[in-house]
């Protein structure tokens, strides 16, 4: 009779279901594998939920339109020889602009008109002037523009008329200066048009999302000689419609309105394919007309955001690939301990095959087999909370398919490669319990300080990155060198693996000054000494978790402050209302902020040369308590060098204030206008800086008078911390016309540095991520020896050992260990941010240099957060031990 293969025998057979009546075994296989699924497939998920964030986030600081679909036909309605409207009666939708729709309706999507005689819906929107005629029949005085949109009497002031009556809404200007009220009429190319009402201006109200995409039209931003014209309003379609047709033509379009806030670049590719194919039905009709008067208007500002989405996502692949392989790396150690543990758990069963001639193969198999169906069901579980943690806690939750599917391909890897991890470091673990004697000496492998290649590859990248930028701009978006990651992650690894030896390496002495101890001393070192190599992996799990952490939380902390700094300074407070108007401060103002005057001037460099410089005219009563400040900034408080703006004149000089200027006469003119000035007191950054230059303040009430002819271009702001609205009533109560408001979104769009802080928000992932790793190390290591610690209690507890100080020495043990860990987490993190974070400018042109951050909140959470995890596993251990049986501990160990 032929002997069964060794697979068909019932140790093997048997193996999927026997696995699972170890419980410890299958938890530790399902955690740690899950651990490692969870890493190896949140990088796909993150990268793309890091894409669509990208892309949510440049279209939230965007007008909403930049987000929206967009087809329509821009410019003829009328013949342009002979005037002729090119669809027969004026005042009724063109067919052309009704197929739009009716294509849209037909992909089950909403389209919107809007209509203006001006360039709308596009990147550059400009104003076509319009004459219109008034009562008499003579010209009005201004020239116009016209618009219509639904839902108008939603964001107006209406001063006089009804928003019900077809006609046309004329500003307060225009009416004011042709003394026009509701019911007048106006005509256009001989066609009447009725006055419905007037409204306020646009440019005096408050911002309204409404009109962002329409501000070119209203708001002098460029602050040219000549403002925009003035827009005229359409109550209803049928009268935009004969305005332009009289007119000439308009951009009519047909906007299908996406919430940005839910857009992945999928979604919004999709959205863009729709756009393409909707547009195809006005292609025949624009042909039709001819390109000279004639053309199709898409939003062409949806590409150039979905390439910056892009850039962003690419940008972090440097760092954020490399962080999932080294957290999956730890992952894999994990995973191949639970072999280990595996093998420990089935040691006498594993004796009985070796001594039968059973190779590490067969029970590499073995292992595999009991393992395989926890390590399943890990891998599943991991998957899902990547996918879980990725949509709660990632950028943003709107992920691409094709991420998904990524995401779970690597599930699958981490599965296999995982399960043999583990089979194979059991089978050789399994072999090396039954043929290596008791207490033999560990072999020349452990013996050898493999961290020291880490810290020499830790200076190589720091050799490679001091040749390089260590925040490189990629088109204007700036991105983390992969270098300035790999750097602290090798240096922190391979320190606190370097410390963990030295220090366990110590544990002999440490072992004698316990003997002078209590029994709970005495125990806790004993137990660390006697298992050296699991005592200093054990130290490295904690170490390196709070290490990053730290690194990683007080970089993000620090670029984040930097930033608000940036804009903080370039603002000069939260926000900014300008204008081009001549004004005095009133009470309103001060009420809301202050009013500053600014000023374009030049003063003369020490080596004789002249620079360009910016003048500010503050009010010394109300600047400092508004304006943006920063300790680090000077080395004075800001009221302090406001309060020198006061005092008396340098010989007929007046006294200022300066960052960028030495102390003394600086020679300066506004314009071509001398200013005796005398730099009292300096800065090394002040607020209000917008160019590359030294910025100068001065006492409003103590300035000359600048006329215009001087080309000191004069500009009046109102800073302020509160709402901006509250600011833009206030100056126009003054007497001002706003010229823009000034905001952080506007000043900078912080998309460009949205891969810095997500860089660095997922290497404070990995810390969490390792902290985890670092909880099932301290669960094993717990189960590992829990036979030794069992039997060690079992026999103590005979002597007189109670359990109050048999818990205290698990405390003493496990706190101990903690503790280290933490105070060499600190000092690595705090190194590794000294030699990084100066280098870490997310904007070399805008001041200030790098700020530290430091969050202790998060540092003193971090440590809570170990030492309590450090006491439940004592407590576990305790409980663990109370549960055992004496006979059957005393039996096994005999």
């Amino acid at each position: 009779m032929s002997r069964p293969a060794l697979w068909r025998l019932a140790p093997w057979t048997r193996a999927p279901l026997l696995g699972l009546r170890s419980a410890a075994a299958v938890v530790a296989v399902l955690v740690t594998t899950a651990i490692l699924a969870c890493a190896v497939a949140s990088a796909p998920l993150f990268l793309s939920s890091a894409r669509s964030a990208a892309l949510q986030q440049q279209l939230a600081q965007r007008c909403a339109e930049v987000g929206w679909a967009q087809t329509g036909i821009g410019w003829a309605l009328a013949d342009p020889e002979d005037g002729t409207p090119l669809y027969g009666t004026d005042g009724q939708r063109p067919p052309v602009d009704q197929d739009l729709i009716d294509a849209w309706a037909e992909r089950d999507r909403t389209a919107v008109p809007a209509l203006g005689t001006a360039t709308i819906g596009q990147s550059g929107v400009r104003a076509q002037s319009l004459l219109l005629a008034g009562p008499d029949g003579e010209p009005l005085s201004t020239l116009v523009t016209a618009l219509h949109r639904p839902d108008l009497a939603e964001h107006l002031q209406l001063l006089d008329g009804d928003l019900d009556t077809p006609g046309l809404l004329l500003p307060r200007s225009v009416a004011r200066g042709d003394a026009l009220t509701a019911g007048d009429e106006l005509a256009v190319g001989g066609v009447p048009l009725p006055v419905a009402g007037v409204y306020t201006d646009l440019a005096e109200t408050p911002d309204d999302p409404y009109w962002c995409d329409y501000e070119l039209l209203f708001l002098n931003e460029a602050s040219a000689n000549s403002a925009p014209p003035p827009v005229v309003l359409a109550t209803d379609e049928a009268t935009f419609y004969r305005l332009a047709t009289a007119t000439g033509g308009a951009r009519r379009l047909q906007q299908v309105q996406v919430d940005p806030e839910t857009l992945s670049v999928t979604d919004a590719e999709q959205l863009l394919t729709e756009q393409a194919e909707v547009q195809a039905v006005a292609e025949p009709e624009i042909a039709r007309l001819g390109a000279q008067v004639a053309g199709p208007v898409l939003n062409d500002r949806m590409p150039d955001a979905i390439d910056r989405a892009r850039l962003i996502e690419r940008g972090l692949r440097g760092p954020v690939i490399p962080v999932a392989v080294a957290g999956a790396l730890l992952a894999l150690v994990l995973v191949a301990s639970a072999g280990s543990f595996w093998a420990d758990r089935r040691a006498t069963e594993v004796r009985l095959l070796a001594a039968r001639g059973v190779g590490p193969v067969p029970l590499a198999g073995k292992a595999a087999l009991e393992l395989g169906l926890p390590a399943l069901a890990g891998a599943a579980l991991g998957w899902a909370a990547s996918r879980l943690l990725v949509a709660r806690l990632g950028p943003a939750d709107d992920l691409d398919p094709a991420a998904t599917t990524a995401a779970v391909w690597a599930g699958v890897a981490a599965f296999v490669v995982g399960l043999a991890a583990a089979s194979l470091v059991a089978g050789l673990r399994a072999r090396g319990t039954a043929e290596r004697p008791l207490g033999a000496a560990p072999r020349w492998p452990a013996r050898v300080p493999w961290e020291v290649a880490l810290l020499l590859a830790a200076a190589w990248c720091w050799l490679l990155l001091e040749g390089r930028d260590a925040v490189v701009d990629d088109a204007g978006v700036a991105q983390v060198n992969g270098l300035l990651v790999a750097f602290p992650l090798l240096a922190i690894a391979g320190a606190a693996a370097l410390l963990a030896r030295v220090l366990s390496a110590g544990l002999p002495r440490l072992r004698r000054w316990a003997g002078r101890r209590g029994p709970a001393v005495f125990l806790a070192v004993n137990r660390l000494s006697a298992a050296r190599l699991a005592t200093a992996t054990l130290l490295v799990a904690v170490t390196l978790p709070v290490a990053v952490l730290g690194y990683t939380a007080t970089l993000t902390a620090s670029a984040q402050t930097t930033l608000d700094a940036k804009v903080g300074v370039q603002i000069g407070a939260e926000a900014a209302v300008t204008s081009l108007s001549r004004f005095a401060p009133t009470t309103g103002i001060d009420a809301v902020g202050t009013l500053v005057e600014r000023y374009e001037a030049d003063a003369v460099e020490p080596d004789g040369s002249r620079v360009d410089v910016q003048v500010l005219g503050v009010d010394p009563d109300t600047f400092a308590g508004t304006a943006f400040w920063d300790e680090s900034f000077a080395d004075r408080p800001l009221a302090d060098l406001v309060a020198e703006l006061t005092g008396p004149a340098v010989d007929g000089r007046l006294p200022v204030v300066a960052a960028g200027l030495p102390t003394g006469d600086p020679g300066l003119r506004l314009g071509r206008m001398e200013l005796p000035a005398q730099v009292v007191a300096t800065a090394q950054v002040l607020p209000g800086r917008r160019i590359d230059g030294p910025v100068v303040l001065v006492d409003a009430d103590r300035l000359p008078d600048v006329p215009r002819e001087a080309g000191a271009e004069r500009r009046a702001e109102v800073w302020t911390n509160d709402d901006p609205d509250a600011a833009v009533t206030a100056l126009v109560d003054a007497g001002g016309a706003r010229n823009r408001t000034l905001t952080p979104p506007l000043v900078l769009n912080t998309a460009n540095f949205l891969g810095i802080t997500w860089t660095f928000g997922y290497l404070s992932a990995l810390a969490v991520f390792v902290g985890v790793i670092a909880v099932g190390g301290l669960l094993l290591y717990l189960e590992a020896r829990s036979r030794t610690r069992v039997s060690g209690y079992v026999m103590a507890r005979r002597l007189g050992l109670t359990r109050a100080a048999h818990l205290r020495s698990l405390l003493v043990e496990l706190a101990g260990v903690a503790v280290a860990g933490v105070l060499l987490g600190a000092v690595l993190a705090a190194g590794a941010v000294a030699l990084v974070y100066r280098r870490l400018d997310v904007d070399l042109l805008r001041p200030p240099t790098p700020l530290l951050d430091v969050p202790w909140a998060a540092a003193a959470g971090t440590a809570a957060v170990v030492l309590a995890v450090a006491g439940l596993a004592a407590l576990y251990a305790q409980r663990a031990a109370d549960r055992a049986d004496p006979a059957t501990v005393l039996r096994q160990d005999a």
